[in-house]
């Protein structure tokens, strides 16, 4: 349930329940939350009261029904309180304890909200309003600049601002990207294992993803033209790569 305002046809359940507890100046507690059940209720009562008849058939009452749970709910817990207060033996589950202090706590910010809603609604209900120094009643906008600006300055200090909204506004990351040429790779591979025999991760330099996808195309280029040995003596061991001597 909400935090009700108070308006013309009704007041809610905790606009009257601080009421209550105002008229008899007494503070926030449990105790002074059961003195005023008997006075919530009888106010419940009214408003649950049949007024009329719809004409279509069905009961018109003082206030909409929903408007009416509200009120019951926390009658519902006054009783509670009520009824701890009286039988201070009566247990209470962790549930039924903390809806007491809910209540407690709310009422309690309640209070402390109405009276700066009262002001704001009293200086503020009639039109809106702003103040202003009297001897600049009148005048326009009047750009006052330091003695010492100069016109590159002002420049200056405006790029800096568009380059900061530009970064806050337009968010960008910059990707770098390395491409990768199969023919230089294909080169670098030949003239390495032209000095011997090399492993293959001794090929690597980067050691990327991107780099070590065109090195296996490389690889694979190279063994389809005959042009390399590729040896791996067990299951995941290094693989040997050689030059194919001509011939062999």
């Amino acid at each position: 349930m909400d935090y009700e305002i108070s308006i013309d046809t009704y007041k809610g359940p905790l606009d009257k329940l601080l009421e209550l507890v105002e008229e008899k100046q007494l503070e926030i507690t449990e105790i002074s939350l059961a003195a005023v059940t008997a006075d919530f209720l009888k106010y419940v009562e009214k408003l649950g009261k049949r007024v009329g008849e719809k004409e279509k058939g069905g009961a018109v009452f003082a206030v909409e029904p929903l408007i009416l749970a509200d009120f019951l709910v926390v009658a519902s817990k006054l009783i509670l309180i009520k009824s701890k207060t009286i039988l201070p033996t009566l247990e209470l589950t962790e549930e039924e304890a903390s809806d007491i202090r809910d209540l407690e706590l709310r009422l309690k910010l309640y209070q402390e909200l109405k009276t700066p809603q009262r002001f704001i609604k009293e200086i503020w209900s009639p039109f809106p309003k702003s103040f202003g120094r009297e001897f600049l009643k009148g005048l326009g906008p009047v750009f006052y600049p330091p003695k010492k600006l100069k016109a590159d300055s002002l420049v200056e200090s405006l790029k800096k601002l568009l380059l900061v909204l530009e970064k806050t506004l337009k968010p960008f990351q910059t990707i770098k990207t390395e491409v990768i040429n199969l023919k230089k790779k294909i080169e670098e591979i030949m003239a390495r294992i032209g000095k011997g025999p090399a492993k293959l991760h001794e090929l690597g330099r980067s050691g990327t993803r991107s780099e070590m996808v065109v090195m296996f195309l490389a690889i694979l280029h190279l063994i389809r033209e005959q042009l390399i040995l590729v040896d791996q003596v067990d299951h995941f061991e290094d693989i040997k790569i050689a030059r194919r001597e001509k011939g062999a």
